[in-house]
């Protein structure tokens, strides 16, 4: 036959339990924290550089706009002209 469960426990019983089993978990959640933290610098970092690789891109843009676009145009208002 199985032995029920005792309802109760001590005062120490109760006390060894928080300080090894929740320490345990404090120490996983410091170190999950220090994790999202150093993630969230780097998702910093890659947010800064894509914003670099936008503000290049949109220079070039402006740069193919007036080398391709420039001809066409001259050519356009010297037809009328």
């Amino acid at each position: 036959m199985v032995k029920p469960k005792e309802r109760y426990v001590t005062y120490e019983e109760f006390n060894d339990f928080k300080h090894h089993d929740f320490q345990e978990v404090k120490d996983d959640i410091k170190e999950l924290r220090g994790e999202v933290k150093e993630i969230h610098g780097d998702m910093k970092v890659l947010t800064q550089r894509v914003d670099g690789i936008v503000t290049s891109l949109n220079w070039y843009k402006y740069v193919f706009v007036l080398v391709v676009l420039a001809p066409f145009i001259e050519r356009l208002v010297s037809r009328f002209i």
